[in-house]
């Protein structure tokens, strides 16, 4: 990855612009930490992807607490590919496309795996590569979230997650999709595709268009 040094430091940068001293940017680089852990654990001499779930975790929710009108005019602003869903049913799903945008405009990415690690992390989706699947994880099994305090068999999941990497995405794609549903929300259909891909249904998921 090109400039790997200068995009870390930008986008150090910008999470302590946007998030110093809030439980945001603790999450943020938490996440980066531990994302670098697993890919460290499944190939040591794997440079490269430890450098894109690096970058891909700093970025991650760089939108994530931005009002939903602020973030829809951002989409329609600068064009941000989104799925039809994720448009209409905003909430928690309109952060990662801007989140994955500032990386491709901002600081020049053209790593599509990086970019997709991003794109995809709160949904998850059908042919997630190695990257997606280590962010998708880290972003759930961050030590420092809240969630660990009702759900004590995370830390189990996060050892597992650096020799057993599918069998844990499995289980947090199952978990998030379960939450989701405890929720009364519908389930987004990149995240219905992903499940039924592992467990044994193939299953194409509507595209998002180039990113």
């Amino acid at each position: 990855m090109r400039d790997y040094e200068k995009i870390v430091e930008q986008l150090r940068s910008e999470v302590e612009k946007r998030y110093a001293g809030k439980p945001l940017a603790r999450h943020i680089l938490s996440v980066a930490e531990f994302a670098v852990e697993i890919a460290g654990s499944i190939d040591c001499n794997d440079t490269l992807l430890c450098r894109r779930v690096h970058v891909a975790a700093l970025a991650h929710d760089l939108y994530k607490k931005f009002p939903q009108e602020e973030l829809r005019e951002l989409i329609r602003r600068e064009a941000i590919p989104i799925d039809e869903f994720s448009r209409q049913a905003g909430g928690g799903l309109l952060h990662a496309p801007p989140a994955a945008h500032y990386l491709r405009t901002r600081c020049g990415v053209r790593d599509e795996e990086t970019l997709c690690a991003v794109y995809y992390h709160t949904t998850g989706r059908p042919g997630a590569g190695l990257a997606e699947k280590i962010l998708f994880c880290a972003d759930y099994l961050d030590p420092s979230r809240e969630n660990h305090a009702s759900e004590p068999d995370l830390s189990i999941l996060s050892k597992k997650a650096k020799t057993d990497l599918d069998a844990v995405y499995r289980e947090v794609l199952g978990r998030k999709l379960v939450y989701t549903i405890g929720k009364g929300k519908p389930l987004h259909p990149s995240g219905i595709a992903a499940w039924n891909e592992v467990t044994g249904r193939n299953q194409s998921s509507p595209g998002a268009g180039n990113l």
